[in-house]
């Protein structure tokens, strides 16, 4: 079996997703603040059970295709997640998403977490566009696409080239 992916940053480890994640997942997806870029409500307890088992299986994958990490603290407790997503594995071009537990906002932790998880794509899985998809009311997200250097492309989509 595949040894876990897990990237280091100074302060952060992003690593794949354990399905006992799915409580701390639950816990800050269920947070009225990070609701309020989603239409749609709190996951039940099942919810949040798949959506970590669809993250573990795009790890089992091979070969693989999606990357969607688990951000953690010291590699405590899950604090949110960060990928990127290719339609198959040779494509050079992913989708590239994040989010945060509220209580881990303003920190830098989405930048940290981001730039790294973003360097490495370029690197070693030979992507050479990303695209992310954003709410038009979601300015936090909007901030961190152009802090990382994706330039809006139309309402709501931005690009990054591979620098």
């Amino acid at each position: 079996m595949k040894q876990p992916l897990r990237l280091h940053t100074p302060r952060l480890i992003l690593r794949d997703f354990q399905r006992e994640d799915s409580e701390a997942v639950l816990a800050y997806q269920s947070k009225p603040a990070y609701l309020e870029h989603y239409e749609r409500p709190a996951p039940t307890r099942e919810e949040a059970r798949a959506f970590v088992d669809m993250l573990c299986r795009w790890a089992e994958e091979q070969p693989r295709a999606k990357y969607q990490l688990a951000i953690t603290l010291d590699g405590g407790q899950v604090m949110g997640t960060c990928g990127v997503r290719k339609a198959a594995p040779g494509d050079t071009v992913a989708e590239y998403g994040c989010e945060l537990d509220p209580a881990c906002w303003k920190h830098g932790y989405a930048l940290e977490a981001s730039r790294h998880l973003l360097t490495w794509s370029f690197e070693t899985l030979g992507v050479r566009k990303l695209f992310a998809l954003t709410r038009p009311q979601n300015l936090s997200a909007i901030r961190l696409a152009e802090a990382l250097g994706f330039h809006r492309v139309e309402d709501g989509r931005y690009e990054l080239t591979c620098p």
